[in-house]
C-alpha cells in the first residue's frame, strides 16, 4: 500500500501542472467547479479572484454541498474571495512558482457542459453521460444493404423518426426522439397512437438518433429510420447478451421521457422493391452506444486502410481531419458534393492517396478500418460522434471483405441511386400536376 501511494505521488509531482476540467454552467448552478493539478505552490486566478494551492490534484467547487449532490463526492476546496466562473465567457489562469503555466477560455457554455483536457487538448462531455461498455458475442447473422423489403417482427423499436410501419410487425413498444429537426412528422405521431410509445428528449444528448430493434434475443441494428429506400445497412442476428445490453441502455434512457412539442408535415414514403444485397456471416460482433464509445480512436489506429461510406462528413469539433492525414489507403463514398469537393482538395494539398466518389441517395454509415467494419447510426459530425445517443456494431471476419466490395462496385450503386432519384422526380412531378 505504501508503495502504491508513493507511486501515485511520483505521478502527481512529475506530471505537468495544468488545468484539467472546467464546468462553468452545471445543471445545479452552485456545483460549478475547476479541476487542476499542481506540483508545488500554485495560484488559480480568473483575473479578479485567486485560489492558492499546494502540490496535488484538486477539485475546487463553488459550493461543496451542491457539488457532492451533483457529482457524488466531496470537492477538495471551495471557491474563495472573488473567484467565480461566468456563464457567458471567462478566462482562467494557473500560475506555478510565479510563472503562468496554463490558461483556458470559453464562451457561452451549454448547460451541463464539462470541458475536459485529454492528451493535452481540450474535449468535452456532458453531465449525466453514461459509461456503458461495449458488449461482444459470437453470432450467426446477415448484413443487408438497402434498398430492401426486409421485415422485422419486433417487441421493441428504437428510432430517430418512424414514418412508416411497413417493415415492422408485432405488438412493439416505440422509442422515438421528441424533438427531431423540423418537428415530429404527423404520420409518425399517428402511428405512435397504435403502440405504447416513449418520446425522448434530454439536455444531456442533442438527439436520440439511434436505430435498433429487438424481439426477444433477436437484434437488428440499422443505419436507417426503419424505411429502406436509400443506400444503407441492416445488421441482423441473435444474441441474448446484446439484447440485454440494449434493453439496459434504453431502460436507463426512458427517464428522459418527454412530450413532443412541435410537428411537421407528413413525410412521404417511397415503396422500394427488392431483397437488397445480403451478406451472411458467422463471427464476433461488438455492439456499442455513443457517446460512451469513441469511433475516432479506432480510425486513428488504422494501419492499412480506411474506407468510409456516409451521406456527408463534417470536420468541425472532431478529429476526423487528423484521421485522414495518414499513409493508409483511403476510400470515401458520399452523397454530399461539399464533402466530396473538400476531401479531394484536402487530399491534393496533402499528397494523400484518397479515392472520393459521389453517389446519390447514400444514407448509411459504415467505416472499414483494416480488418473490421463499423456499421452505425451516427453521422460523421460533431453531433453524431460526440453529442447524440447513437448505436453501432463492429463486425470482424470474412464479412468485412464481403462488405469492402461495396467500395469496388460503387458504380452499380450509382446506377441504382440515379434510377431511384429519377423515380422520385417523376412521382413528385405527377403529384404537382394533379
Amino acid at each position: 500500500m505504501l508503495l502504491l501511494r508513493f507511486a501515485i505521488l511520483i505521478i502527481i509531482f512529475t506530471a505537468k501542472a495544468e488545468i484539467l476540467e472546467v464546468c462553468p454552467n452545471p445543471f445545479n448552478s452552485n456545483a460549478e467547479y475547476v479541476k487542476v493539478r499542481c506540483n508545488s505552490s500554485c495560484i488559480l486566478s480568473d483575473g479578479e479572484g485567486e485560489i492558492i494551492l499546494s502540490g496535488g490534484l484538486f477539485y475546487i467547487a463553488k459550493n461543496s454541498s451542491a457539488f457532492k449532490e451533483e457529482f457524488g463526492f466531496e470537492p477538495d476546496l471551495e471557491f474563495r474571495s472573488r473567484f467565480a466562473l461566468s456563464n457567458v465567457k471567462d478566462e482562467i489562469y494557473l500560475y506555478e512558482d510565479g510563472k503562468l503555466i496554463d490558461s483556458f477560455s470559453y464562451r457561452r457554455p451549454d448547460k451541463g457542459l464539462i470541458y475536459v483536457k485529454k492528451d493535452g487538448s481540450w474535449d468535452f462531455r456532458y453531465e449525466g453521460w453514461t459509461d456503458f461498455k461495449p458488449v461482444k458475442d459470437y453470432v450467426e447473422g446477415e448484413v443487408i444493404v438497402t434498398p430492401s423489403n426486409f421485415v422485422f417482427e419486433a417487441d421493441t423499436i428504437v428510432s430517430y423518426t418512424f414514418t412508416t410501419d411497413r417493415y415492422v410487425m408485432g405488438n412493439y413498444k416505440l422509442y422515438l426522439d421528441a424533438n427531431p429537426v423540423g418537428g415530429v412528422p404527423i404520420n409518425e405521431f399517428e402511428i405512435s397512437k397504435n403502440h405504447e410509445t416513449v418520446f425522448l428528449k434530454s439536455n444531456v444528448y442533442r438527439f436520440f438518433h439511434w436505430k435498433f430493434g429487438l424481439n426477444g434475443d433477436e437484434v437488428v441494428i440499422t443505419t436507417e429510420n426503419w424505411r429502406w429506400e436509400k443506400i444503407g445497412f441492416i445488421v441482423h442476428f441473435r444474441s441474448e447478451n446484446v439484447s440485454r445490453f440494449l434493453r439496459d441502455v434504453i431502460g436507463h434512457d426512458e427517464k428522459y421521457s418527454s412530450e413532443p412539442k412541435s410537428f411537421c408535415e407528413v413525410k412521404a414514403f417511397k415503396t422500394i422493391g427488392g431483397k437488397g444485397k445480403i451478406y451472411r456471416f458467422e463471427g464476433e460482433v461488438e455492439v456499442f452506444v455513443l457517446p460512451d464509445f469513441n469511433i475516432i480512436d479506432i480510425m486513428k489506429n488504422a494501419k492499412r486502410r480506411i474506407y468510409v461510406i456516409a451521406p456527408y462528413i463534417r470536420f468541425k469539433n472532431t478529429d476526423l481531419l487528423d484521421v485522414f492525414r495518414t499513409k493508409c489507403e483511403i476510400k470515401v463514398i458520399t452523397s454530399d458534393e461539399r464533402t466530396a469537393e473538400y476531401l479531394k482538395e484536402f487530399a491534393d494539398r496533402n499528397n494523400i492517396d484518397m479515392d472520393v466518389r459521389l453517389i446519390p441517395n447514400v444514407h448509411g454509415k459504415m467505416i472499414v478500418v483494416d480488418d473490421l467494419a463499423i456499421v452505425t447510426s451516427a453521422n460523421l459530425d460533431e453531433f453524431g460522434l460526440k453529442r447524440n445517443r447513437e448505436v453501432g456494431v463492429i463486425l470482424r471476419g470474412d464479412v468485412v471483405d464481403d462488405l469492402v466490395e461495396i467500395f469496388d462496385e460503387s458504380e452499380d450503386y450509382t446506377v441504382v441511386a440515379i434510377v431511384i432519384l429519377a423515380l422520385t422526380v417523376i412521382i413528385a412531378y405527377i403529384k404537382l400536376r394533379t
